[in-house]
């Protein structure tokens, strides 16, 4: 290890630890310049804002396993790059739904599920998760609304992907069941 990774190494054994202030000091050091490298993705500030917080809770969520194999720095935009196309990903995901029930609409179909509107419906989905058992609603949250992959769930929840899989699995085709799609 060179000289110059030294400080970020002790940083970073600093939080796992638990200590706030090296958590701070990483979050003031970082911030404003992640928060501008978001921003080039997502194309809004508030937004970016949202990605690069998301960053630092996770890491201090899960500072006991937070080990790096790079610098510090590149760990960091790395993880805001990831967050923000998870982000984009995810609207992605919203628009198409939106645009999908927008021409399921226009050609005049009358299933309850097309006449309800974006919203009606993101708040019956999250109304039927609140319904999931427990495990298996957090990790549909953990993908879903985090942006989490089924690896990253399996390594925060410390249970095995395949069983992520299988939970997420069951977890649509109970929406499937329930809303009728």
């Amino acid at each position: 290890m060179d000289n110059s990774s030294k400080p970020s190494f002790k940083l970073v054994e600093r939080i796992r630890s638990g200590d706030r202030d090296a958590f701070e000091k990483l979050f003031h050091q970082y911030y404003s310049r992640l928060c501008v490298f978001s921003n080039s993705y997502v194309k809004s500030l508030d937004l970016a804002r949202d990605v690069v917080q998301e960053v630092y809770i996770k890491i201090w969520d899960n500072r006991e396993n937070f080990y790096i194999n790079q610098s510090l720095k590149a760990y960091l935009y790395q993880a805001v790059r990831n967050q923000s196309l998870n982000f984009l990903q995810q609207r992605k995901q919203k628009d198409r739904l939106e645009e999908r029930l927008k021409k399921q609409h226009e050609m005049g179909e009358e299933s309850e599920t097309v006449q309800l509107n974006t919203e009606e419906l993101t708040e019956k989905i999250w109304k039927l998760v609140e319904q999931l058992p427990e495990r298996r609603r957090t990790i549909f949250i953990l993908y879903r609304k985090h942006g989490l992959s089924y690896s990253e769930i399996a390594e925060v929840m410390d249970i095995a992907r395949k069983t992520v899989e299988n939970q997420m699995g069951k977890s649509l085709k109970f929406l499937r069941e329930h809303l009728d799609l």
